[in-house]
């Protein structure tokens, strides 16, 4: 009688298996040109709105230098964003949106987003942060351009690492001239 009674199987193998698959079905449908340029696309667009709401926080400090330089941060990744888009016109993607999701749930956006922090960030902390995420890029591009295969993702990877080297020149450079100013931590509440 034992053989007559069907096993059940375990719940949790078809997700196991579900997890493992998608991430070959996402690289199989897409080369690494089209992967390439949507996280890039993906990595200038958070960036740029990031640098937006910094800009925008710090006109409301009265810190005018700090905020000309996150809106001249904020065109430059739009502009960076724009122009991949001419160059991908046409081109299959995989969703910029989704990979957006993907880089900002993984932390590996280059301005990471604050949501859980006070509004109020100090100008020499906003720089902080601006700057780790500007390095994080320059990182992400370096490894492409070491790893790839594909000789235009070589040449797009290395270009990129040079724009951000440029703007973490840029940010260093303001934070050299932005005091560091310790705040009581119920202060940036107000």
């Amino acid at each position: 009688m034992a053989g007559t009674i069907p096993k059940k199987k375990s719940p949790k193998a078809p997700q196991v298996r579900a997890k493992r698959a998608s991430p070959a079905r996402k690289t199989s449908r897409f080369g690494p040109v089209e992967l390439f340029y949507a996280e890039a696309i993906a990595i200038e667009r958070e960036s740029a709105a990031r640098y937006r709401e910094f800009a925008h926080q710090m006109t409301g400090d009265g810190n005018a230098q700090t905020a000309e330089l996150f809106l001249r941060l904020a065109r430059f990744e739009a502009e960076h964003a724009e122009r991949l888009l001419e160059q991908t016109a046409g081109m299959a993607l995989p969703s910029v949106e989704g990979v957006r999701r993907d880089l900002v749930a993984d932390g590996r956006s280059e301005v990471p987003t604050y949501e859980f922090v006070y509004r109020r960030v100090p100008p020499h902390h906003a720089l902080l942060m601006a700057l780790a995420g500007e390095r994080r890029a320059l990182a992400f591009f370096e490894r492409v351009h070491k790893t790839t295969k594909d000789a235009e993702v070589k040449k797009l990877a290395a270009a990129f690492a040079r724009e951000e080297s440029e703007h973490i020149a840029w940010i260093e450079k303001a934070l050299a001239a932005e005091p560091q100013m310790v705040r009581r931590f119920d202060e940036l509440a107000g």
